[in-house]
């Protein structure tokens, strides 16, 4: 591996730069309540806590899992605005999450005598692709599968884990953790 030349940091810095434009772009461009320095905290958060989560999963073989933790945090910093939360919560945990998939994939493209590049510019490929599969993908399901998301839905397309989802953005968002946690709170 030491013949193979690593990958600069402002490869990364690059990458990092032009995904938190695009972020800040399609926050202000859409009506989401949400200001940019609750996203810059989201980040930051996030960017904190990938190390630590990174070294327990490494060391013990679990993963911490940490949306409760931004929804929190955006309970307090947002109070009333769900949408707001949903965003928060979504940024601040998926970022942890991707940077500690982007980790192991380093470390295994390592193991297997994959250059550092290469492992890179496949990455880096491979999450633009997804990006817009997946999309495609939710738009076509959403408009073509009849009664998608109900409980009584045919083929059993009933978004379990968006009914939490969407539950969690209500309860941290809409009612806030301070009515339910804060002191005096029932």
């Amino acid at each position: 591996m030491n013949h193979y030349l690593e990958v600069p940091v402002w490869w990364y810095c690059i990458i990092g730069t032009i995904s938190f434009a695009f972020l800040c772009y399609t926050i202000e461009s859409i009506p989401t309540q949400l200001p940019i320095w609750a996203i810059v905290i989201a980040t930051l958060l996030s960017l904190t806590f990938s190390i630590p989560i990174s070294m327990l999963q490494a060391i013990s073989n679990q993963q911490v899992n940490t949306p409760v933790m931004f929804e929190l945090f955006a309970g307090y910093l947002l109070p009333g605005r769900p949408i707001a939360n949903t965003i928060f919560k979504t940024v601040g945990y998926i970022t942890g999450l991707q940077a500690i998939g982007f980790a192991q994939d380093l470390k295994l493209g390592h193991y297997m005598k994959v250059p550092p590049r290469i492992t890179f510019v496949i990455q880096i490929f491979s999450t633009v692709i997804t990006c817009i599969w997946v999309t495609c993908i939710q738009e076509w399901m959403l408009n073509n599968i009849e009664d998608i998301c109900m409980p009584r839905q045919k083929q059993g397309f009933m978004c379990p884990g968006s009914t939490v989802f969407a539950s969690a953005s209500i309860i941290f968002g809409a009612v806030g953790p301070q009515r339910l946690f804060s002191p005096g709170a029932p």
